[in-house]
């Protein structure tokens, strides 16, 4: 053992360790989600594609089955109990992760770039392949934000982790035709790389400045060790370190995780997508549907699915392509992180956003198939 870790001090002679046993610990909680539970689950639903069926409004499996005798008031809860259950091990892999940049970055002189465009990229290289959703990946934003990252890095990591995955990326381009994947990820990258800097630069300047000055800080920073600290010494304390960030998240995010559930299942039961999206278009349901899907704390996919399952059931697609935009990107649970942890006036303005964002999508993707359609029906004509 203590030729072990002379080996290793002679390796990273300079390295703080309390550093590295916080990164080491980031990379074996991330390969302990990403292999055990997160690809595999995503690897099945994108095999699956549109035909996956959904057994609840807001999750893949019901722990709960509904069924057509119970109340509403028992659909509410049941559909809350099963969104928990969907999202239970994603929101432990957030937490965790949180807890680790929290503590993490608190140890890093240099926590961001003056360039909002270098700051986002790191926010997207971040979350991209974290594979949550956004619900999941909220926790992993307030530790980033409470830890004193970037504006723009805080919330590229919250909005690229559901949307510009790997594996999501494939499902939209596999599963839907071009009006409406290619509308989907160009509104999404839009949204991302130009309009959370611009945005992080001209309305949220305040909030901006915040993160660029340590004072403000919510909690204080985790503290490097010493150069002759010796490895047990540097684990100890970085453990310690990151329970007492842990329990602060969880004191912070919790609660408000189990409120947007029930908020979310009650939307979910007295408002349901399937039939409002089935209804003839019309300005006030459109706004309806872009503020829900704006609204639902759905899991990962489950926008590509349910938007997949509308399409073929026949739903115009002007709602679809609301629906695949809107959905996913946020939910009431990240609004209301945003809300406490950064500034209300924040959290409005990104919801505000995302909806126009959304009607602009199911615009863009009713205007595209109008054009294509002509030339489809030639085509099948001709078949004929």
């Amino acid at each position: 053992m203590g030729s072990l870790r002379n080996g290793i001090g002679r390796i990273l002679p300079r390295v703080d360790k309390r550093i590295v046993t916080v990164v080491l610990l980031v990379a074996g909680i991330a390969l302990w989600f990403w292999s055990g539970s997160r690809y595999p689950s995503l690897d099945e639903k994108a095999m699956m594609g549109g035909s996956t069926q959904l057994e609840d409004p807001l999750s893949f499996e019901a722990l709960i089955p509904l069924q057509a005798h119970h109340s509403a008031a028992q659909r509410v809860l049941y559909t809350a109990i099963n969104w928990a259950e969907t999202n239970r091990e994603g929101m432990i892999f957030g937490l965790l992760l949180g807890a680790c940049f929290l503590t993490l970055i608190g140890m890093i002189p240099r926590r961001g770039y003056r360039s909002g465009l270098a700051n986002t990229l790191l926010g997207v290289l971040t979350g991209a392949p974290l594979g949550v959703c956004v619900n999941c990946s909220a926790p992993v934003a307030q530790g980033l934000h409470d830890g004193g990252a970037r504006l723009e890095t805080t919330l590229a990591a919250m909005f690229s982790s559901p949307t510009l995955n790997v594996v999501v990326l494939t499902m939209v381009f596999s599963i839907f035709p071009p009006y409406l994947s290619i509308p989907k990820v160009a509104l999404t990258l839009v949204f991302i790389l130009l309009i959370v800097p611009l945005l992080s630069r001209t309305v949220f300047r305040r909030e901006r400045a915040a993160t660029y000055d340590d004072d403000v800080c919510p909690v204080p920073p985790a503290h490097r060790g010493p150069p002759d600290e010796s490895w047990w010494r540097a684990i100890g304390a970085s453990l310690a370190a990151l329970g007492g960030s842990l329990w602060y998240l969880v004191k912070r995010t919790l609660p408000l995780m189990l409120l947007a559930g029930l908020l979310g299942a009650t939307v979910a039961t007295f408002v349901p997508l399937d039939a409002l999206a089935r209804a003839e278009p019309a300005a006030g349901t459109l706004l309806l549907v872009a503020a829900v899907g704006i609204f639902l704390p759905v899991p990962v996919a489950f926008d590509v699915v349910l938007a997949a399952a509308l399409l073929v059931a026949g739903a115009p697609v002007l709602y679809v392509g609301v629906l695949l935009f809107t959905l996913g990107i946020f939910s009431v649970y990240p609004f209301f992180i945003v809300w406490r942890a950064i500034s209300p006036r924040v959290a409005l303005t990104l919801a505000a956003v995302l909806m126009l964002l959304g009607l602009a999508g199911g615009a863009i993707a009713q205007h595209l198939h109008a054009r294509e359609l002509p030339a489809l029906l030639e085509l099948i004509e001709e078949e004929l």
